[in-house]
This record gives structure tokens, C-alpha cells and sequence, in this order.
């Protein structure tokens, strides 16, 4: 460029720079014109170094981007190219103006070839650059474009915050740009935040600004004073300042002020828990003073399926929820697994603890009453259990399966169900009586043949407490108790109860069939005084996670008014006495979502004794029975639970029992007038009494042949009756002894393939061996296939079908009374299709719920029996035909049908209303009238009305029930009369001292009926409890 073309520049550039000028400039202003003229002077005059000297001065008075392009152009007129570089970079990055730019850019391309350029970056940018040393200045702040002589240099670059960087030996080379990065290290402190709660945002020097970071967390600052902003949801926002030392840490520790509303929780169940975001809070009604925002609100209820719901609480406001319960019925017999009634394979019913509590049950069998299929009996004796049907006279209910917690407690003898006060004292510790109809042997075996009752007592309590309690029921029966729990930690505790009672019974009037007046005591029809009672239970449990540990014992010793087993009636010495009880071990762990195992062991025992007295005569003549059972066994079960994914479960178990004992005894005494009593050993029969060679006839032993064991107790030589009381003074320890075995292998398939439809199918077989007897037969195949179909919301439909047995008992086995002509069922000289053997059931049905409302549903069920191989006595108990057990020829088919309408439990009110029809039928009886064929102690129709209402909340209750039967057939073919029985009871509980009573009156109208019994007895019916008062009050605390 001439000379002259860059004077004119100079000159432009002046008058841009200077010409807006107010006339107002201060001195400084003035100063820096006046030297901005003499430079552009001696710049004209080619005095391009005094040129420079005043435009450094102007610029350093007053920056001007201006100034600085001329102090650029005249370094580049003294050939001093790297200043020049330097200063044109600064002139390009101060010009705003886009149509000056280019001729900037245009003289930095000029001089780029005679500089050697270095290019400073660092991370982060706005360091200042410095070339070789401090004290000569910064070059500027990063990125910066630097120009240089050829050679190297040592770049420093400082930012605030951060620690000073060098690079040394930067070579720089004419007309190449040399690239310098340097990433700084930040000089910081940490901050830790800490507090109550976690998910709290941080932000840092600025409310509105970014989240630092969610505490509880760390955070990276420089050093110095910074201020924290705290917010989270449904919190009053906090404020918190902290001073930062670099490479250090200082924790601010912060308390946010919960911002709250008001929750109002309303349930149609009074005093169900309700839990915020999982802590308990309190129970319905509830009004809580709860946290703003988002809340997760559970409210649940023993016996009711849990309802979740989220709730929005506006500070400062009310929010108000409500929740309607569906009651939950879980039941554990029908699938030996915790499942919900409308999911498990079987007709189930629920006797809730709400009930029994109302109620005042004081037996099973009273509770069990009104169900619909179920009906009872009483003989004077025990309270028999029929199930659709069946409970034919003498059966002792074998053909029904009682569970306490899943353990059966039927007796070994007989197969015996209890259901009174020979089961238990109270029902207290009850928490719910299952009830399933149908064939149960698929998890049970024997006895589960029409139907499985299942006693559930409470489970785990998770609070301290004890109780007392009295009560007084039926005719003259008043019982105590008393019970404890201790809870020792979260997983851990146990639980004790002990009751007893004393029941004095009532007086019967019982006329007997003609020829039978030698039954009579004193010749008199009235039983007085003869029906009294003991008993005594205690229970407990214990437990430790996934390991728990039940105990249980039982005793009743019982008078029988009745006459049973051509006993004089009403002589009060006759008495059976019971005695079981079981301990057991169960380890139940969920090793992983696919596999589970639960593993039982436990040891029972069972003792019966009995004293028949059977002539008791003017003369003096006496003569009476003791009969003994003994069983103790060991009962062990290991099953695997398998769930390879959620639509499939497989369940395998194997189950084995050891009966160590097994024994009988009966002995007789009888006493003439003047004369010594004399004992006679009956069971086991002495070999002298026994048809050894089976031909009909009891051969006497030869005179004076020897023996060389023990039935010559008198050691003449010869086994003749003498011995006979010689030998039961000596031994009363000897017993009829079977002791055997069972073994028993079953798996179940349950298949989920949608929300709507399930299928259970399984089978079991069990395996009996007698070894010391000779015998071993198996049950056969018994399975069970369920389908449950929920075909819409609120309708539920169960399709099943199975089978079921009956094996005989020892009783039925091995019993025999040779004076009484009575034979065992089992004799190793017969023919094996001749032989006892288990009896059949081949069962189906369909049941079909449809939900009206949450609370109220309405139900029907039709169901067909068919059994086979009935066990019943036989023969005519004559030296010919001698009375024994066998299975009959004639098979027993029943259909039924039943009805329910009911409505759930609800602050405290319950109805229910049934109605069942049952038509059970001998088979092959030929061309017989129909009474021929019926099934005795049947009843077809059975109709019941349960209800409760609240009169004044929790404190006062009001519950009745009205059940009504329709005749039953008794042993001559004679139908007895209906029966309408109505009760009614006063319940409540106070929170005062955890009051809990009943008051009430069961057979208000003293409806006067009777119930079939047993050909064992005299008698051919038996009055039932005519209107008896039911008081019981308990204390916990």
C-alpha cells in the first residue's frame, strides 16, 4: 500500500474516531485527542515510531478499537509484524461493524506470512495469556491468536478459580501457526449435603438456576461463599450458605419443614389400618394430618383384601378419599396353600372370626350348623358332622376329615371326626373354620371322603398381651381360660392358651324298643344325672421366620346317658374318656421365586378308655367292660413348590406315617351276689378261646397237654378258662397290637393361563402295610381336576371332579368280641376279593357365584356322589353269622343341589340366606320302596338364615340364626320330625380393658326334636338340645 493511500486511512479513521465527540470531554478526553492528533501527524511526516508512541498514549487514556487498527498499521509500517499481528487480532475481535471486518481480515492474511502465529486455547476459556513472564503483561484473555519471531516460548495462562498452567518450549515459525491447548484444573472444595429425607434438589447460587445435584450427594465448588437452594415436594423450600475452602469438605446438614394438609379416610369397615406412603397412621375414620403432594394411602382390614389409592394433599387444605373393602376369604384346606375362596378348587365356606365372635359358638359343631349342606347330630355322647348328605348312624363321622391347622386330629381307632368339646374347649383361639365339600383325599387321604374341616387358630400376633375369659353354654357347662402371646421380635414369638370346663349335661327321657327293659336303670326311662363332663385344652405356638412349631392336647372324660353299646341307661359310671394331642415342626422357606419347600414333622398321640357298665340288677348282679385304644405315630411330610414362571405352578409331596402302637384291649368283670368278682380278658382273645383252624367251632385244649408259652398262667400244664383271670390279673398291659404303616405320593399342577380361567389337576395314592398282621392294600388313584372360569366381572364358575376313600380303621380291621359274636373285618383265612377293604366316592360339581355389589352375591351349586364299597357292620351276630365290618354291595348315589344369597361382612352387619337339597340312595336294592332305599339320618331339605346388625356400633351386637330340617330316617325306618331351631345372641366389645361378651339363647322356642343314632345304642333317637342360655365374657389385655 503507498504512502499516500495510508495517510488518507489514517486521517478516515480519525474523523470516525473523534468527529462524534461531545464538546463537554473532560481533560482525559482532551489529552487523549491531542495525542491522537500529534500521532496522526507524525504518522503523515513517516515518523512512524513517534507515531506509535502517542497512539499507545491516547488508547491507554481512552481504549478505542480505532486507535488500536492504527497501532496495528503502524507496526506494520515499522515492519515489527508480530506487535502488528497482535493488535490487528485485538481490532477484529472489538469491530461490531461487518463491513469493516473484512479489511482487518484482510491485513491480518498481509502480515501472516512474516509472523510466526501461536493459537492459545484453554478449558475453559477467559484465561489470560501470558508470553515468557508476568510482569510483561497479559496478551489477552483465551482463545487468543498470538504472533510471535521465530523461536520458543513459555505460555502462562491464569483464570480466577483455577491453578496457572505453563508450556514451555512452544516453537513458533514463520508463516505456520502453532497450536497451544491447555486444559486448567479447577482450584475447588466439596460439599456434602446431608438430611432428614432424601430426594431433596439442590441448586446452587441461584433459586431459579439448574439442580446441582439430588441429596443426600456430593458437590464440586470453588473456594469461597456460595449459597444453597433446598426444594422438594410437599417441603418448605430452605436456604442454607456455606464457605468453600479449596482441596476440603464441609457438610451442610439441612431440615426441611414439611409442608401439610388434612387426609380423611373413610371405609365402609370400621378400624381398618390405614398406612401413608407405608407407615401407620391410624384407623378408619380417620382424619390425618399428613404431608403435601403425592401420597400412596393402603388401607387394610383382617379378612379384606387390601385397597391402595393415591391421594393428592394440597397444603393447607382437606383431601378426602373414600374406600369400599372387599372382604377376602382365604382358605388354606383346599389346596394346603393360603388361596382366595373364589380361586380354589372346591366348594369352600368360611366361618369368619367375626361370626364366631358374634355368635358364641361354643363347639364346632354349633358353628358349623346353618352352613349350607353341613347338618349335626348329637348322640349323648359326641356331635356327629354329616356333609351333603351323608352320616349314616354309627359312622362316627369317619367319612369327614377335621383339620386343626392343616393336621388332621380325626381318631385312628374309628376315624372318629370331633366337633364338640371332645375336639376342644372353646373356639377363643379360632381365627376362621374352613369348610370344603367334596372328595379331599387328592391332599389328605383317608377320611377327607365327603368333605375336610379345617380349624385355623390365630396365627402370629405382633403385640404383647394376655386374656381371661369364663363362659357357660349348653346344659350346665361353664368353662375357664386364660392365654398369653410374646412377640420377641419382628419374625419371632409365640403364643399359650390353656382351658378347662365342667359340664353337668342334662337328664333324657329314652324309651327303648320292646324286650329291652333289662337296659333300664332301676327300671326307670328317665337318664338322670348321667351326662356330665371334663375337658381340658391347652394350645400353643411358636415361631422364628420361616421355622414355627404348634402344640396341642385335648382331654374330655364323658358319662353317657344313652344306653350305647347295651350299656344301662343313665347309670352315670358308664363314661368314655379321650386324650390326644400332636406337637409339631414345620420349615416352610422361599429359597427363590421359582422354588419353595415346606417340610412337616410331628408326633401324635391318642388314648382312649371307656367304662361300659352292662348289667346293674336288683340281684346284685354286675357286670361291665373296660375297652383301652392306644396309638402313638410319628407323621412326616416334605413338599416341593415349583414355579418356573407366574402361570405355573407344579406341586410334588410324599407323605409317610409310622404308627408305633396301634393297640386294644377290652376286659370284662363280672360280680354275682356272693361271690368274687372274676375278670375276663375279651381283646386280644386268649388262644384257648380262638377258632384256630377257622371251621366255626372253639376247640377246648387236650387235658393235660403242655404249653411253653404264657397263656399257662397257672402252670398246671393246660391252657383252659381258668387261666384267663389269672392272666389279666397279672397283665393289664396286654394289648391287641397292629401297629402299620402309610406311605402316600401325590402331585398337584396348577395353570394360570389368564386373569379369567385356572386349572388344577392332580392325584395321590396311598399305601398301607399291617406287617405284623399280614396285610397291605393301597387306595388307588385319587384325583382331582378343577376348572375356574371368571367369565366377566363378578362371576365366578368352579367345575371339579375326583376321587376319594376311606381305608377301614383298626377298629373295623381288627375288632373282635367273640361274646358278643362279633368277628374282625379282617381275617387272613378268607379269600383276598373277601377281604375289607377301602370304600370309594366318585364326586363332581358346578358352582357358579355372581357378585351383585361388593358386598352381596348370590350363588347356586349342583353336585352327584357316587360311593362304593361301603363299610358297614354285617351279619346278624349269631355263632353263624357272626357281626363283623366289611364293605357292602350296595352302592350309595346322591345329588344335590344348593343355594346361597349373601351379603358380606360390613361395619359390622352380615345376612346370609340357604337353602340345600340332598337325595341320597341305596342303589341295588331291587324293586323296594323308596323309604328302603333311603339313606338313614339324610336330611333332602335344609334351609338356614344367619344375620347380624350393629344396635350400637362395636359395643352391642345383635346375631340370630333360624335353620330348619326336614325329617331324617332312624334305624326302624321311621322319619323323625322336622326341626326349626332359632337363636339369638347379644355380642360387643368395649375399648375399656378389651371387654369382649356374649349373652344369648339358642332354641328360643324350645322346639322339641330328635336325630337318628347309632344301632349301637338302645335307643333308636336321640332328644337334641332343647333351649339352653349361652354367657361368656373374656378380658384382654
Amino acid at each position: 500500500m503507498s504512502f499516500r493511500r495510508s495517510a488518507l486511512l489514517l486521517i478516515l479513521v480519525a474523523l470516525l474516531t473523534f468527529s462524534g465527540r461531545p464538546a463537554w470531554a473532560d481533560d482525559l478526553a482532551d489529552e487523549a485527542d491531542l495525542h491522537f492528533r500529534i500521532a496522526t501527524e507524525r504518522y503523515s511526516a513517516r515518523d512512524y515510531r513517534g507515531a506509535l508512541e502517542h497512539f499507545l498514549v491516547s488508547n491507554r487514556l481512552v481504549p478505542n478499537r480505532n486507535v488500536i487498527f492504527n497501532i496495528a498499521r503502524t507496526y506494520e509500517a515499522l515492519q515489527e509484524y508480530p506487535d502488528a499481528f497482535r493488535y490487528y487480532v485485538q481490532a477484529l475481535d472489538l469491530e461490531p461493524n461487518a463491513a469493516r471486518r473484512p479489511a482487518i481480515e484482510e491485513a491480518l492474511a498481509r502480515i501472516r506470512p512474516n509472523v510466526a502465529v501461536i493459537n492459545v486455547t484453554t478449558d475453559p476459556p477467559g484465561a489470560t495469556v501470558y508470553i515468557n513472564r508476568r510482569d510483561l503483561g497479559g496478551r489477552g484473555s483465551t482463545p487468543r491468536l498470538l504472533g510471535f519471531q521465530p523461536g520458543k516460548h513459555k505460555i502462562i495462562v491464569d483464570l480466577e478459580g483455577y491453578e496457572p498452567a505453563e508450556v514451555e518450549n512452544v516453537e513458533a515459525k514463520i508463516g505456520e501457526q502453532t497450536n497451544v491447548a491447555v486444559k486448567l484444573k479447577r482450584i475447588v472444595g466439596t460439599v456434602r449435603v446431608v438430611g432428614e429425607m432424601a430426594g431433596t434438589t439442590v441448586r446452587v447460587n441461584d433459586a431459579s438456576g439448574p439442580p446441582a445435584c439430588t441429596a443426600p450427594c456430593d458437590l464440586t465448588l470453588p473456594p469461597g461463599r456460595h449459597r444453597l437452594y433446598l426444594s422438594q415436594e410437599g417441603y418448605q423450600p430452605s436456604e442454607q450458605d456455606v464457605n468453600v475452602a479449596a482441596a476440603s469438605t464441609v457438610t451442610a446438614r439441612y431440615r426441611l419443614n414439611p409442608l401439610t394438609g388434612s387426609l380423611v379416610v373413610n371405609a365402609d369397615e370400621r378400624d381398618a389400618l390405614v398406612e401413608v406412603d407405608g407407615k401407620p397412621m391410624g384407623f378408619t375414620p380417620a382424619v390425618l394430618n399428613v404431608q403435601s403432594g403425592q401420597r400412596r394411602v393402603r388401607v387394610s382390614l383382617r379378612g379384606f383384601r387390601p385397597v391402595e389409592q393415591s391421594a393428592t394433599v394440597v397444603a393447607g387444605q382437606q383431601t378426602r378419599i373414600d374406600i369400599s373393602l372387599r372382604q377376602l376369604e382365604e382358605v388354606e384346606a383346599a389346596s394346603r396353600t393360603a388361596e382366595a375362596v373364589e380361586d380354589a378348587p372346591g366348594s369352600v365356606t368360611i366361618i369368619s372370626g367375626q361370626e364366631l365372635r358374634a355368635m358364641g359358638y361354643p363347639t364346632v359343631a354349633e358353628a358349623l350348623r346353618g352352613m349350607r349342606g353341613v347338618y349335626t347330630t348329637y348322640d349323648g355322647t359326641y356331635s356327629w358332622v354329616g356333609i351333603r348328605g351323608i352320616s349314616i348312624p354309627g359312622d362316627y363321622s369317619n367319612r369327614v376329615l377335621v383339620l386343626l391347622n392343616g393336621h388332621s386330629i380325626n381318631d385312628t381307632w374309628d376315624g372318629l371326626a370331633f366337633a364338640d368339646q371332645a375336639a376342644r374347649t372353646d373356639l377363643e383361639d379360632v381365627e376362621r373354620i374352613e369348610v370344603v365339600r367334596g372328595p379331599g383325599s387328592l391332599l389328605y387321604g383317608t377320611g377327607a371322603f365327603v368333605g375336610v374341616i379345617n380349624i385355623v387358630t390365630k396365627g402370629r400376633p405382633t403385640s404383647f398381651g394376655a386374656g381371661v375369659g369364663v363362659g357357660a353354654a349348653q346344659h350346665g357347662f361353664i368353662r375357664g381360660r386364660a392365654q398369653a402371646q410374646v412377640p420377641f421380635g419382628r419374625d419371632s414369638g409365640m403364643w399359650l392358651s390353656v382351658a378347662g370346663g365342667h359340664g353337668q349335661g342334662r337328664d333324657y327321657y329314652l324309651p327303648i324298643l320292646p324286650g329291652l327293659d333289662d337296659q333300664w336303670k332301676n327300671r326307670d326311662a328317665n337318664s338322670r344325672d348321667a351326662d356330665h363332663f371334663n375337658v381340658g385344652t391347652v394350645q400353643g405356638r411358636l415361631w422364628y421366620k420361616s421355622l414355627s412349631a404348634q402344640v396341642f392336647y385335648n382331654e374330655r372324660r364323658k358319662a353317657l346317658p344313652s344306653g350305647a353299646n347295651k350299656t344301662v341307661v343313665g347309670d352315670d359310671r358308664t363314661f368314655y374318656r379321650d386324650r390326644r394331642g400332636f406337637a409339631e415342626v414345620t420349615f416352610a422357606p422361599r429359597i427363590s421365586d421359582v422354588f419353595s419347600t415346606v417340610t412337616r414333622v410331628a408326633y401324635d398321640i391318642q388314648f382312649y378308655d371307656d367304662t361300659l357298665w352292662l348289667v346293674n340288677d336288683s340281684t346284685g348282679m354286675r357286670i361291665s367292660d373296660v375297652e383301652q385304644y392306644q396309638d402313638m405315630f410319628l407323621l412326616a411330610d416334605q413338599r416341593f413348590e415349583i414355579t418356573p414362571f407366574p402361570q405355573l405352578k407344579v406341586t410334588v409331596g410324599v407323605e409317610g406315617q409310622m404308627h408305633f402302637v396301634g393297640r386294644q384291649r377290652i376286659e370284662e368283670t363280672t360280680c354275682l351276689p356272693n361271690q368274687p368278682c372274676v375278670d375276663t380278658l375279651i381283646l386280644p382273645v386268649p388262644v384257648e378261646r380262638q377258632d384256630v383252624d377257622n371251621d366255626g367251632t372253639v376247640e377246648e385244649p387236650a387235658a393235660g397237654a403242655s404249653s411253653d408259652d404264657d397263656d399257662d398262667l397257672n402252670n398246671d400244664g393246660v391252657i383252659n378258662k381258668d387261666d384267663v383271670a389269672i392272666f389279666n390279673a397279672r397283665d393289664d398291659g396286654l394289648f391287641d397290637a397292629h401297629p402299620y404303616q402309610i406311605l402316600a405320593g401325590y402331585g398337584v399342577v396348577d395353570f394360570v393361563p389368564s386373569d379369567r380361567v385356572r386349572v388344577s389337576a392332580g392325584a395321590r395314592i396311598d399305601y398301607y402295610n399291617y406287617g405284623k398282621d399280614d396285610l397291605s392294600f393301597n387306595s388307588g388313584i385319587s384325583p382331582r381336576i378343577a376348572l375356574v372360569v371368571k367369565p366377566y366381572e363378578g362371576g365366578n364358575l368352579k367345575v371339579t371332579g375326583g376321587r376319594a376313600f376311606r381305608a377301614p380303621p383298626i377298629y373295623e380291621l381288627f375288632l373282635q368280641v367273640p361274646a358278643s359274636n362279633f368277628a374282625p373285618g379282617f381275617n387272613p383265612a378268607e379269600a383276598e376279593e373277601e377281604q375289607i377293604g377301602p370304600e370309594s366316592v366318585l364326586s363332581g360339581e358346578v358352582e357358579f357365584t355372581h357378585r351383585l355389589s361388593s358386598t352381596l352375591s348370590l350363588l347356586g351349586a349342583g353336585y352327584v356322589n357316587y360311593m362304593t364299597d361301603m363299610i358297614a357292620q354285617t351279619g346278624d351276630f349269631t355263632a353263624d353269622k357272626p357281626g363283623r365290618y366289611d364293605n357292602t354291595k350296595e352302592p350309595i348315589l346322591v345329588l344335590g343341589a344348593e343355594a346361597e344369597l349373601r351379603r358380606e361382612w360390613r361395619q359390622g352387619w352380615m345376612a346370609s340366606l340357604s337353602y340345600s337339597y340332598t337325595r341320597a340312595r341305596y342303589l341295588d336294592k331291587g324293586d323296594v320302596d323308596d323309604v328302603l332305599k333311603k339313606v338313614p339320618n339324610s336330611p333332602e331339605h335344609m334351609a338356614a338364615v344367619k344375620g347380624t346388625v350393629p344396635l350400637f356400633g362395636k359395643a352391642l351386637m345383635l346375631s340370630t340364626r333360624l335353620t330348619v330340617e326336614s325329617p331324617r330316617l332312624d334305624k326302624t325306618l321311621t322319619e323323625t320330625d322336622p326341626s326349626v331351631i332359632w337363636d339369638v345372641v347379644l355380642s360387643g366389645q368395649t375399648d375399656v380393658a378389651g371387654l369382649r361378651y356374649n349373652m344369648g339363647v339358642y332354641n328360643v322356642a324350645d322346639w322339641e326334636y330328635e336325630a337318628p343314632i347309632s344301632p349301637q345304642f338302645t335307643a333308636t333317637r336321640m332328644p337334641q338340645a332343647g333351649r339352653t342360655f349361652l354367657l361368656s365374657a373374656n378380658l384382654n389385655f
